[in-house]
């Protein structure tokens, strides 16, 4: 059931960035990272920060238990799911053979926010961690640390079943 919840989060993240974005988020392709430092999610010796690239985060974390790729809707090459243990990461492809990561999908207890949120979370203890300033898309809770990046929560019967980290796509 995790599973299949997790799926459609992802999915859902996939559709919504196929769709025109009026977000002025920087192009990560510029490199700039300094500003990203306080949106990234460290699992392990892996450093992760939507919008910047992949490789040294996939050498930390190694082959992933599944692996998807479907045409990218907005750059040339694929979008990819590295599907891992409690979590998934999706990228988008940048100039050719890099990827870009899009989202990190955390699904298992296992992984906190810096405030503590959790799988299994109360909706109420989301809600007084971060606030009521959230944009609400079907289920998922959007908090957003700058224009075009945001954390998520996905819920379900006032719980959390996941959240995670994502970019918005890029024009």
């Amino acid at each position: 059931m995790k599973r299949i919840l997790c799926v459609l989060v992802i999915l859902t993240v996939m559709l919504t960035g196929c769709k025109k974005s009026d977000s002025n988020t920087e192009n990560p392709t510029t490199g700039t990272q300094a500003a990203d430092e306080a949106f990234k999610y460290i699992i392990g010796d892996a450093l992760l920060i939507p919008g910047t690239d992949f490789a040294d985060a996939y050498a930390v974390l190694g082959e992933p238990v599944s692996y998807t790729e479907a045409a990218s809707c907005y750059f040339d090459g694929m979008d990819k799911i590295y599907t891992y243990d409690g979590f998934e990461v999706r990228t988008y492809p940048v100039e050719g053979d890099r990827d870009f990561v899009l989202d990190v999908c955390m699904s298992s207890d296992e992984f906190k926010t810096d405030k503590g949120i959790t799988v299994g979370s109360a909706l109420e203890d989301m809600v007084s961690a971060y606030g009521e300033d959230y944009e609400l898309v079907g289920k998922m809770y959007r908090y957003y640390s700058e224009p075009g990046k945001y954390m998520y929560f996905f819920v379900m019967n006032d719980v959390v079943k996941y959240f995670g980290y994502a970019v918005d796509a890029i024009n």
